[in-house]
């Protein structure tokens, strides 16, 4: 299966985000809604933007390709994935099963097709070129998580806040790009996330990450929210806390 190097710092906001936090001892994966939000305003201010983010200017003016790159390699991928996963993001912030679109909470998309079809036509293919094809796939479906990084309960009472038992419970989400809207999946226990829906197969994943000089602008619940969006990411090698 084909698999992405995650390699993009944001130790940044790691680092706000430790300057911020409470005195819980609720660990160094989970962070209260609080600390999260902290974290998200510093990303979309001061962070640093996604690597190689697409240039998708020719989708938004209704042509039907544009040309990204990956590892070196140019290709040519359908405006209907970005145009459908701007929609995605649009549903998925008006739904509420996602607040922020940067790590701690909604960053990234698993692009999936029917686990038939994969061992058909893409399993045996080399991993430079299952992202490629995976785009023009008709069957394509994204399954997004969110709140990856949500304090299930609140470190000072030790309760579950009814507000953040909602957004966990919406935290598996599915996509589809034929204009089907999104589809919010059962939660599992505890609130975990799904790597793959049943009878589907991931080959390569989308990150979406905010940030104020980003490509994409899109509007919910009366606010904007600018992103990139890019087939590359990483994650710090350093633990701040």
């Amino acid at each position: 299966m084909f698999m992405i190097r995650i390699t993009l710092s944001i130790a940044a906001v790691l680092f706000a985000l430790s300057a911020a936090r409470s005195e819980s001892e609720h660990g160094k994966w989970y962070f209260s809604a609080q600390e999260m939000e902290v974290a998200y305003k510093y990303q979309e201010s001061f962070g640093k933007r996604l690597p190689d983010p697409l240039r998708i200017g020719d989708c938004l003016v209704g042509k039907e390709v544009f040309v990204a790159s990956h590892q070196g390699e140019e290709f040519s991928v359908p405006c209907r994935v970005v145009t459908e996963t701007i929609r995605h993001l649009r549903e998925i912030l008006k739904k509420r099963a996602a607040k922020y679109l940067f790590p701690l909470d909604a960053h990234h998309a698993h692009l999936a097709i029917p686990s038939h079809i994969w061992e058909k036509r893409y399993k045996k293919l080399p991993g430079n070129k299952i992202l490629q094809a995976l785009l023009w796939e008709p069957e394509l479906m994204a399954l997004y998580h969110t709140a990856e990084h949500l304090a299930f309960v609140d470190p000072k009472s030790g309760k579950v806040d009814p507000r953040t038992r909602a957004w966990v419970e919406k935290r598996n989400v599915i996509g589809f790009y034929d204009g089907r809207p999104v589809q919010i999946l059962p939660a599992g226990p505890l609130g975990f996330g799904k790597s793959e829906p049943e009878g589907y197969t991931s080959g390569a994943m989308l990150y979406f990450l905010a940030h104020q000089s980003g490509n994409v602008t899109i509007y919910s619940d009366g606010r904007s929210v600018t992103f990139d969006l890019s087939f590359v990411y990483e994650l710090p090698r350093v633990d701040p806390f």
